[in-house]
């Protein structure tokens, strides 16, 4: 059976049974022998205890100190129970002729050994078996709050309370607010009026612990408002002035922003269901254009070429060198570390060649070659059509090199060409 909890923790069914029984003085009338029309009437005591008859004495004034020893006493260790005679105690008052009472000591030393101190309680009832005995109904709502701390903050718990109080419709939620809407245990959860031994008495937190253990199923439903992002769309352009195989950002995207509410349910602390309750877009999002090159990519030469990195310096020209020739030129000290094509062409070899390291050369289709080497790494592969200042490399050390620089050499039908007379710095 579910629980009402959504509507009020303290409107669980609750079970109240009542615990009748005699007092002290029940039934004892001081006009009874006046109605039978007899003097010389006398006033027994009949004593039950634990569902029996004990016996009966001639005075109840005895009884009750009995009693409120026993009581006192029990007192000492659970002051702050409500305690009483066990409910199977019961004193009837008979008024007769000649009573006849035996004994009267030994029943009393009976009654004293017999007789339990119970503390009024309230059992909690799970699937109506008790499970546990609480002090009252106020340790009783106090157990249930414990238990759904265990799913929500106290002052989610208060504010949920405080909004069940309010007529008419709830205001709107505020940007990352949460609100209970409402919370239910599913198990059958009650208590009733109950006498128990006073040290079986639990607080709230340790019956709380025990339901716990007793694996109870709590669903919470709530709502929660807040902002997120809207993602930007990528479009795709085409470039005509752009070379094929080149793409650049033309327009920067940009993430919108929406305020969403959702309602999410809870089962035992984890999400088992979330769905968009209303949304509202705060910005539009800008969609981002990627520009995509459709020129065809020239693979004959200008003749005309281009300084082939990122800046720097020659350290090293073409002619004698350290007994023997060298073919080209060497590009220290760059600003940047890009390898550039000198002209269009097609590469015509990519990869490591003994001294020359990560070299490569490109075949510009009109007599020309250019050779770049000591490359860290090489960007293109043979076959690939480079338009002039294409990135082909990273300018390195590798291959037999004395330190970071670019080996430039630049050849017509053959023969080795001196690249100053082709290049400027």
């Amino acid at each position: 059976m579910k629980n009402a909890i959504g509507k009020n923790i303290g409107s669980n069914v609750m079970k109240i049974a009542a615990s009748a029984f005699l007092l002290l003085g029940l039934n004892v009338n001081p006009a009874t022998a006046e109605n039978v029309g007899h003097e010389g009437l006398a006033t027994v005591y009949h004593i039950y205890t634990d569902g029996g008859y004990l016996g009966a004495v001639s005075e109840n004034e005895k009884v009750e100190e009995l009693v409120d020893r026993k009581i006192a006493e029990t007192m000492e260790d659970f002051s702050e129970l409500k305690l009483e005679p066990e409910k199977s105690f019961n004193v009837i008052a008979e008024q007769v002729f000649e009573p006849t009472v035996k004994d009267e000591q030994e029943i009393l030393s009976q009654l004293d050994e017999k007789l339990e101190v119970k503390a009024s309680a309230f059992a909690l009832t799970l699937d109506g078996e008790i499970i546990a005995q609480l002090k009252d109904r106020a340790a009783y709502d106090e157990t249930i709050r414990q238990v759904l701390l265990q799913y929500a903050s106290s002052e989610e718990l208060e504010q949920w309370e405080a909004n069940k109080l309010k007529t008419g419709e709830l205001p709107g939620l505020e940007t990352d607010e949460t609100r209970i809407t409402s919370i239910d245990i599913v198990e059958d959860l009650a208590g009733v009026t109950a006498q128990a031994a006073p040290e079986e008495i639990m607080d709230a937190k340790e019956a709380a612990s025990l339901l716990k253990d007793k694996g109870l199923t709590v669903i919470v439903e709530k709502q929660k408002k807040v902002e997120e992002g809207i993602e930007f769309e990528t479009i795709e352009q085409e470039d005509g002035e752009m070379y094929i195989g080149k793409s650049e950002v033309g327009q920067e995207g940009k993430n919108g922003e929406k305020q969403v509410t959702y309602a999410i349910t809870e089962t035992d602390g984890k999400q088992t269901n979330r769905h968009t309750v209303t949304e509202e877009v705060i910005t539009e999002p800008v969609e981002q254009v990627v520009l995509k090159g459709t020129k065809e990519i020239p693979t004959v030469g200008t003749g005309k070429f281009s300084w082939p990195a990122e800046g720097g310096y020659i350290s090293s020209k073409l002619g004698p060198r350290w007994g023997s020739h060298h073919n080209g030129i060497d590009i220290a000290r760059p600003d940047g570390f890009d390898i550039l094509a000198a002209d269009h062409g097609v590469v015509r070899a990519s990869g490591p060649d003994g001294t020359f390291g990560n070299r490569v050369i490109i075949d510009h289709n009109n007599g020309y070659e250019t050779i770049y080497a000591h490359l860290a790494s090489i960007d293109v592969k043979v076959g690939d059509k480079v338009p002039q200042g294409m990135k082909i490399g990273v300018m390195g050390t590798t291959g037999r090199s004395t330190g970071i620089h670019l080996h430039f050499e630049v050849s017509k039908d053959g023969v080795t060409k001196n690249p100053l007379d082709y290049i400027e710095q």
